[in-house]
Protein backbone atom coordinates (compact mmCIF):
# COMPACT_ATOMS: atom_id res chain seq x y z
CA UNK A 1 0.00 0.00 0.00
CA UNK A 2 2.87 2.39 0.74
CA UNK A 3 4.13 2.11 -2.83
CA UNK A 4 0.71 3.12 -4.17
CA UNK A 5 0.60 6.16 -1.91
CA UNK A 6 4.08 7.23 -3.01
CA UNK A 7 3.10 6.77 -6.65
CA UNK A 8 -0.07 8.85 -6.13
CA UNK A 9 1.92 11.55 -4.37
CA UNK A 10 4.40 11.65 -7.27
CA UNK A 11 1.53 12.02 -9.75
CA UNK A 12 0.04 14.90 -7.73
CA UNK A 13 3.43 16.65 -7.48
CA UNK A 14 4.13 16.26 -11.20
CA UNK A 15 0.66 17.56 -12.04
CA UNK A 16 1.17 20.55 -9.75
CA UNK A 17 4.53 21.29 -11.37
CA UNK A 18 3.01 21.15 -14.84
CA UNK A 19 0.18 23.48 -13.84
CA UNK A 20 2.66 25.85 -12.18
CA UNK A 21 4.49 26.18 -15.48
CA UNK A 22 1.32 27.52 -17.14
CA UNK A 23 0.75 30.53 -14.93
CA UNK A 24 0.82 34.02 -16.38
CA UNK A 25 3.67 36.44 -15.85
CA UNK A 26 3.87 40.18 -15.27
CA UNK A 27 6.37 42.19 -17.39
CA UNK A 28 8.95 44.18 -15.42
CA UNK A 29 10.95 46.91 -17.20
CA UNK A 30 14.67 46.83 -16.44
CA UNK A 31 17.31 49.52 -16.96
CA UNK A 32 18.98 49.89 -20.37
CA UNK A 33 15.88 48.97 -22.37
CA UNK A 34 15.40 45.40 -21.15
CA UNK A 35 12.37 43.66 -19.67
CA UNK A 36 11.65 40.38 -17.90
CA UNK A 37 8.55 38.46 -16.95
CA UNK A 38 7.90 38.08 -13.21
CA UNK A 39 6.11 34.74 -12.70
CA UNK A 40 2.79 34.62 -10.88
CA UNK A 41 3.39 34.32 -7.15
CA UNK A 42 6.62 36.32 -7.36
CA UNK A 43 7.15 39.99 -6.54
CA UNK A 44 9.88 42.61 -6.61
CA UNK A 45 11.36 43.10 -3.15
CA UNK A 46 12.23 46.78 -2.89
CA UNK A 47 12.40 49.23 -5.76
CA UNK A 48 11.49 47.97 -9.25
CA UNK A 49 14.31 50.18 -10.58
CA UNK A 50 16.73 48.32 -8.34
CA UNK A 51 19.43 49.54 -6.03
CA UNK A 52 22.98 50.36 -7.03
CA UNK A 53 25.50 48.40 -4.97
CA UNK A 54 29.01 49.36 -3.88
CA UNK A 55 30.35 47.57 -6.97
CA UNK A 56 28.26 49.80 -9.28
CA UNK A 57 25.88 47.02 -10.34
CA UNK A 58 22.14 47.55 -10.24
CA UNK A 59 20.41 44.85 -8.17
CA UNK A 60 16.76 43.90 -8.46
CA UNK A 61 15.56 41.33 -5.92
CA UNK A 62 12.68 38.97 -6.84
CA UNK A 63 10.98 36.91 -4.13
CA UNK A 64 8.64 33.95 -4.50
CA UNK A 65 5.55 34.00 -2.28
CA UNK A 66 3.72 30.85 -3.41
CA UNK A 67 2.74 28.06 -1.01
CA UNK A 68 5.63 25.91 -2.28
CA UNK A 69 8.07 28.76 -1.68
CA UNK A 70 7.23 28.89 2.00
CA UNK A 71 9.33 25.73 2.18
CA UNK A 72 11.87 26.37 -0.60
CA UNK A 73 12.40 30.11 0.12
CA UNK A 74 13.37 30.70 -3.53
CA UNK A 75 14.68 34.12 -4.51
CA UNK A 76 16.38 35.56 -7.59
CA UNK A 77 18.58 38.63 -7.86
CA UNK A 78 19.07 40.34 -11.22
CA UNK A 79 22.41 42.16 -11.56
CA UNK A 80 23.20 44.69 -14.28
CA UNK A 81 26.27 46.75 -15.08
CA UNK A 82 25.91 50.17 -16.67
CA UNK A 83 29.20 49.91 -18.59
CA UNK A 84 29.07 48.03 -21.88
CA UNK A 85 31.07 44.81 -22.31
CA UNK A 86 33.72 45.12 -25.01
CA UNK A 87 33.55 42.89 -28.06
CA UNK A 88 32.34 42.68 -31.64
CA UNK A 89 28.88 41.29 -30.78
CA UNK A 90 27.01 39.70 -27.88
CA UNK A 91 28.39 36.22 -28.67
CA UNK A 92 32.00 37.50 -28.55
CA UNK A 93 31.25 39.53 -25.42
CA UNK A 94 29.75 36.47 -23.71
CA UNK A 95 32.74 34.32 -24.66
CA UNK A 96 35.10 36.98 -23.25
CA UNK A 97 33.57 36.79 -19.76
CA UNK A 98 35.40 33.52 -19.03
CA UNK A 99 37.97 33.33 -21.81
CA UNK A 100 40.85 32.87 -19.33
CA UNK A 101 41.09 29.79 -17.09
CA UNK A 102 41.78 31.98 -14.05
CA UNK A 103 38.51 33.86 -14.67
CA UNK A 104 36.64 30.55 -14.55
CA UNK A 105 38.53 29.47 -11.41
CA UNK A 106 37.74 32.69 -9.54
CA UNK A 107 34.06 32.47 -10.57
CA UNK A 108 33.77 28.89 -9.30
CA UNK A 109 35.49 29.84 -6.05
CA UNK A 110 33.21 32.87 -5.60
CA UNK A 111 29.96 30.93 -6.08
CA UNK A 112 31.07 28.18 -3.71
CA UNK A 113 31.88 30.75 -1.04
CA UNK A 114 28.57 32.51 -1.68
CA UNK A 115 26.64 29.25 -1.26
CA UNK A 116 28.03 27.84 1.99
CA UNK A 117 30.97 26.18 3.64
CA UNK A 118 31.39 22.68 2.15
CA UNK A 119 29.18 23.54 -0.86
CA UNK A 120 29.65 21.42 -3.97
CA UNK A 121 29.34 22.15 -7.66
CA UNK A 122 26.22 20.39 -8.94
CA UNK A 123 26.49 21.58 -12.56
CA UNK A 124 29.93 22.89 -13.60
CA UNK A 125 30.52 26.34 -15.04
CA UNK A 126 29.65 26.19 -18.71
CA UNK A 127 27.45 27.56 -21.44
CA UNK A 128 23.71 26.87 -21.09
CA UNK A 129 20.69 28.03 -23.05
CA UNK A 130 17.85 29.68 -21.17
CA UNK A 131 15.24 30.56 -23.76
CA UNK A 132 16.82 31.75 -26.99
CA UNK A 133 19.93 33.15 -25.27
CA UNK A 134 23.20 31.53 -24.18
CA UNK A 135 24.40 32.07 -20.62
CA UNK A 136 27.41 31.11 -18.53
CA UNK A 137 25.88 29.12 -15.67
CA UNK A 138 26.98 27.15 -12.62
CA UNK A 139 24.79 25.40 -10.06
CA UNK A 140 25.84 24.66 -6.49
CA UNK A 141 24.53 22.31 -3.85
CA UNK A 142 24.67 23.66 -0.32
CA UNK A 143 25.07 21.71 2.85
CA UNK A 144 22.05 21.23 5.11
CA UNK A 145 20.28 24.42 6.30
CA UNK A 146 21.82 26.60 3.58
CA UNK A 147 20.48 27.71 0.20
CA UNK A 148 21.85 26.18 -2.99
CA UNK A 149 22.43 28.52 -5.92
CA UNK A 150 22.10 28.88 -9.67
CA UNK A 151 24.43 31.61 -10.92
CA UNK A 152 24.10 32.71 -14.55
CA UNK A 153 25.49 35.54 -16.67
CA UNK A 154 24.91 36.74 -20.20
CA UNK A 155 25.34 39.79 -22.42
CA UNK A 156 22.32 41.46 -24.03
CA UNK A 157 22.74 44.39 -26.41
CA UNK A 158 26.29 44.86 -25.13
CA UNK A 159 25.30 44.97 -21.45
CA UNK A 160 26.27 42.48 -18.74
CA UNK A 161 23.36 40.82 -16.99
CA UNK A 162 23.63 38.31 -14.16
CA UNK A 163 20.99 36.33 -12.30
CA UNK A 164 21.51 34.57 -8.97
CA UNK A 165 18.73 32.26 -7.81
CA UNK A 166 18.86 30.61 -4.40
CA UNK A 167 16.63 27.93 -2.89
CA UNK A 168 16.36 25.47 -0.03
CA UNK A 169 14.87 22.92 -2.47
CA UNK A 170 16.82 19.66 -2.48
CA UNK A 171 15.13 17.89 -5.40
CA UNK A 172 16.58 17.39 -8.84
CA UNK A 173 14.18 19.93 -10.43
CA UNK A 174 15.22 23.24 -8.94
CA UNK A 175 15.02 26.82 -10.17
CA UNK A 176 12.15 26.30 -12.65
CA UNK A 177 10.85 29.82 -12.03
CA UNK A 178 14.40 31.21 -12.06
CA UNK A 179 15.11 29.60 -15.42
CA UNK A 180 11.81 30.97 -16.75
CA UNK A 181 12.79 34.44 -15.54
CA UNK A 182 16.15 34.17 -17.31
CA UNK A 183 14.52 32.90 -20.51
CA UNK A 184 12.11 35.85 -20.47
CA UNK A 185 14.76 38.60 -20.33
CA UNK A 186 14.75 40.48 -23.62
CA UNK A 187 15.22 43.91 -25.16
CA UNK A 188 12.09 46.07 -25.24
CA UNK A 189 10.79 46.21 -28.81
Amino acid sequence: MTGHRQFALCIVLIGSALLAGRVSAEPLPLPDGLTLDVPEGWRVDGSAEGEIGKDGRTRIQLVCETEACKRTQETCTVLMRSQPVTGADDEARLASLYAAPMDRYFRIRAVLRSTSKDAQVLQPLGRAAFGARDWWAIETDARHNYKSGLFAETVIAGRYLGVICKTCETGSERYQAGRAIMASIRPVD
